[in-house]
């Protein structure tokens, strides 16, 4: 563990003072370019790139497992003018592996090698009630459990949908949904027969609440089995306890098979997490469980059980998932600031009927560093130590450490 706490420190004060000076420099060549070109065409546009090293080192009999390497992510792209309350965008994405071999980068990220349509949408604006988008999208709900981007990866998530959102009514929020293709990190393009309901009401800011419905039929020949149904509750504030914030969300749903899916199930999921600002840190923790089969096939599952990605729900877990987790961070005072955040799990199965089956424990830790407006520093590390898995998930160790340099414009 040491080693990795020196190596993170290391690359981020080598990379910083080497990327520092030109990133500064950069900025305003950056800005005077980019304002030129805008002049000239109204509109904006965009210019995203992610320089990634990864180490991913999963133990067991099969070398071809560990990935120690360099991809390069770009986006670029471009949105209208507004008019008339009308814009669009069109954008491209490109991931490549930066020499090295197939096995050189993580699996996700080879699968998704090559260069895509990314986005390509027309929305309608209204200032007073809503929007609607048509096409190809980014698109998350809520915290990303079951709809999200997965925008760690290098190759984003992305939806061919109808999405819309209606605000005319002060504290309201009502999104409805369909998805007809989900474009996956990995490369693959899912028929989708998706719809849904998020209505979310503001209270106060101690209070708010989300409701939610969500249908979702995968295309039989491909993933039948992310066939569901969904309906929950969810609930968000931050409360003050004498002068302590206390901030909190819980979530509860049910779920169903449905459609095309091969499984019979019936499976709840129940979720909390509270945390506190004790002057420069934060403190928290919370749980996370889902019962046998319980799938969650469009999520964001990277921000979820771990950064080391032993436990994935895409597919529900055949004895369910328990995660209780506790978790500090503080923003250290060096230049810019570099925020610190370490996690530690504790893994079990839900089931009663996997008695003695321990699901293991992780630690995970990440930093980052703003340079200027547009560059910045990330490392990221995880180390899950295996106890017999959970189900069909996570029997053995597995560990991961990321660095990367990020540029948006």
């Amino acid at each position: 563990m040491k080693s990795v706490y020196q190596t993170t420190s290391l690359a981020f004060m080598l990379a910083t003072s080497v990327t520092g000076v030109v990133a500064n420099t950069a900025e305003s060549f950056l800005d005077t370019t980019f304002y030129k070109l805008e002049s000239a065409v109204p509109g904006k546009f965009n210019l995203d790139a992610r320089l990634r090293y990864e180490s991913f080192d999963l133990q067991n009999a099969v070398p071809a497992n560990d990935r120690d390497g360099h991809s390069l992510r770009l986006r670029y792209g471009y949105t209208t003018p507004n008019l008339s309350g009308f814009t669009a965008m069109i954008e491209g994405e490109t991931v490549t592996r930066v020499g090295g071999q197939v096995n050189d980068i993580h699996p996700l990220d080879e699968a998704g090698d090559g260069t895509d349509l990314n986005q390509l949408w027309l929305q309608y604006q209204d200032a007073e009630y809503g929007h609607i988008k048509l096409g190809r999208q980014i698109y998350a709900l809520d915290d990303h459990r079951f709809i999200g981007h997965v925008g760690w990866r290098q190759n984003i998530q992305t939806f061919d949908a109808v999405t819309a959102e209606y605000s005319g009514i002060e504290k309201l929020s009502v999104k409805p949904f369909y998805l007809a293709e989900q474009h996956s990190v990995n490369g693959l393009h899912n028929e989708l027969k998706a719809y849904g309901l998020n209505v979310a009401y503001r209270f106060s800011k101690a209070f708010v609440a989300t409701a939610f419905y969500y249908d979702i039929d995968g295309d039989e020949a491909s993933n039948a089995d992310a066939s569901n149904e969904t309906l929950g509750l969810r609930v968000t504030g931050t409360v003050m306890l004498d002068e302590l914030p206390i901030t909190y969300a819980a979530s509860l749903a049910e779920q169903t098979d449905a459609g095309a899916s091969s499984k019979d199930y019936d499976a709840a999921y129940y979720a909390a997490d509270v945390s506190t600002q004790i002057e420069a840190v934060t403190l928290g923790g919370g749980f996370e469980i889902m019962q046998a089969e319980f799938r969650t096939p469009l999520a964001t599952v990277h921000k979820f059980n771990g950064f080391a990605d032993a436990l994935l729900p895409t597919g529900g877990f055949a004895n369910g998932l328990e995660d209780l987790y506790l978790y500090a961070g503080y923003t250290l005072p060096i230049g810019n600031g570099i925020p610190v955040k370490v996690i530690y799990h504790w893994f079990d199965s839900e089931s009663s009927g996997a008695a003695g089956q321990d699901g293991g424990k992780e630690i995970d830790l990440v930093a980052s560093y703003r340079i200027n407006q547009y560059v910045s520093l990330l490392a990221k590390y995880g180390d899950y130590e295996s106890d017999g898995g959970v189900g069909n998930a996570g029997a053995v160790d597995k560990e991961m450490f990321t660095f990367e340099l990020n540029f948006k414009y």
